[in-house]
């Protein structure tokens, strides 16, 4: 190039003409004149390309693609598509061009470079002596996609074409057998199960065909087996219910019976208990004349011995009294004559009534209320009952030098609220949904401190006969605290 050689560029352009995909090959000297150049037809590159070369400093090529649109070339640029890779314009043959400069630098920088310290000049500019061109297309690559895609499209018809004649033949081997199993299946569903099919293969569907008939011999003789069975069933069944007919007679003879055993039972309570009231009192009455010395004086022991006998007189006194009570309410015939109560005056009188009980036994009994109260709309005697019996149950269970505590609230409905704490032994857990059972009387409390187990199912009928309600907490080994409430008295309408 640099001894403008034509003869010798014109063989390295035949050489690399030879290329297939080389379209054309131009060599251009430094002042832009076009030194030598070959071309397949009469496609030649724009000049713009090698002025561009040209200009560069370094010998790295410079490729621009561009496309021919009529004869002449236009550069193009590469776009992005959304899939990542690169597409060209639609029109037009899409080519490149690789424009190499050929630079040859000073001498002076090689002798710097190799033996002086210092750093070579940068203003230093290197010598160019052309640019050589070289034009390629992909047509031929493209040519190849293009008949690989239709072979590939050809052999993905002949496949689907082989998929279909296979699938053809499947589905008449696979679903006319099973169209002869739904069929019998059907005639089987609606009770024919002397329906059967004969196998035509010995793949799957033959076993399948094998394990239906065997199914359906089984539904046969479960069908029968159904039928020694029902009338079996039918047999019990009527048998069954000729024993419930003469059960249900029995029991309700039996329920008649107790309705009269209890009527019976409530009136022999009432009647015993109204007949030992009597003497009761009589017995209590001379032994409290014995005791007072109407009859002479008395040694200790006879003394000690008759305070046991006033106690379990007046102990069995009360359980009369309980039963007579229970007797009332078990019979309905218990009458409220209801009025208006002043509720702390109402536990002051009770509590008084305490007091040398009390102080005999060495405990404190303490009245706490606080506030205004509304008077409670009840039978006074009966509620009188009813708190007596919790004090009286407290003191009971509350040790020398103890305390009963009797406090008066009013709940946030308007009700008001009655509590009898003790520090007695608590009660258990367990027992907690028992005290107001009848008859029920706690496991953990001594014998002689048992009563009849009437007195809390006596109080808890009152205060719901009131409209109110009784319930407890306990600690077990702390105490127990009773708890009922009175709805406050209406004002007239």
């Amino acid at each position: 190039m640099f001894i403008e050689d034509l003869e010798g560029l014109g063989k390295l352009i035949d050489g690399v003409m030879d290329v297939e995909e080389v379209v054309y090959v131009v060599i251009t000297g430094p002042e832009g004149r076009v030194l030598a150049s070959k071309g397949k037809g009469a496609l030649a590159p724009d000049p713009a390309f090698a002025r561009a070369a040209l200009g560069a400093t370094l010998n790295d090529p410079l490729i621009t693609p561009f496309i021919v649109v009529g004869g002449q070339s236009q550069p193009s640029r590469f776009t992005r598509g959304k899939g990542g890779g690169n597409f060209m314009p639609a029109a037009g043959d899409a080519l490149y061009d690789f424009a190499v400069p050929v630079i040859r630098r000073s001498p002076s920088e090689t002798a710097i470079t190799l033996f002086s310290l210092e750093p070579p000049d940068s203003r230093a500019s290197p010598q160019v002596y052309g640019v050589a061109q070289i034009g390629m297309t992909k047509a031929k690559m493209q040519a190849a996609l293009n008949a690989l895609a239709l072979k590939a499209a050809l052999i993905t018809v002949l496949i689907i074409l082989a998929g279909i004649v296979l699938t053809i033949i499947l589905a008449r081997r696979i679903i006319t057998p099973l169209k002869s199993l739904a069929g019998v299946a059907k005639r089987i569903a609606e009770g024919d199960l002397t329906a059967s099919v004969e196998p035509t293969t010995h793949d799957e569907v033959g076993q399948l065909t094998d394990v239906f008939n065997h199914m359906a011999g089984s539904l046969k003789e479960r069908d029968a087996a159904i039928s020694r069975a029902y009338q079996e069933l039918e047999q019990l069944t009527q048998s069954l219910e000729r024993r419930v007919r003469e059960r249900t007679k029995e029991l309700q003879d039996a329920n008649v019976r107790l309705r009269e055993l209890d009527q019976l039972k409530s009136v022999f309570v009432s009647t015993v208990s109204h007949e030992l009231r009597t003497p009761m009192t009589s017995i209590k009455g001379y032994v409290d004349n014995i005791l007072d010395g109407l009859a002479g004086a008395l040694t200790e022991k006879q003394s000690y011995y008759l305070g046991r006998v006033k106690f379990n007189v007046e102990r069995l006194t009360r359980m009369i009294n309980d039963l007579l009570d229970l007797s009332r309410i078990e019979a309905g015939k218990v009458e409220l004559h209801l009025g208006s109560v002043n509720p702390r005056d109402f536990v002051s009188d009770v509590a008084e009534g305490f007091q040398r009980v009390v102080q005999e036994k060495g405990i404190t009994l303490r009245t706490e209320s606080a506030g205004q109260f509304a008077p409670v709309w009840g039978d006074r005697d009966k509620l009188h009952q009813v708190l007596t019996n919790l004090i009286q149950n407290a003191v009971k269970f509350t040790p020398k030098g103890g305390e009963v505590r009797v406090e008066l609230l009013v709940c946030d409905d308007g009700a008001v609220q009655i509590s009898v704490s003790d520090m007695g032994c608590g009660i258990p857990l367990n027992e907690l949904d028992k005290v107001f059972d009848r008859f029920y009387r706690g496991e953990s409390v001594p014998t002689e401190d048992r009563g009849s187990g009437l007195g809390l199912p006596i109080a808890k009928s009152l205060v719901e006969l009131h409209g109110g309600r009784i319930w407890v907490e306990s600690v077990l080994g702390q105490g127990s605290r009773f708890f009922f409430t009175l709805p406050i008295q209406q004002p007239p309408k």
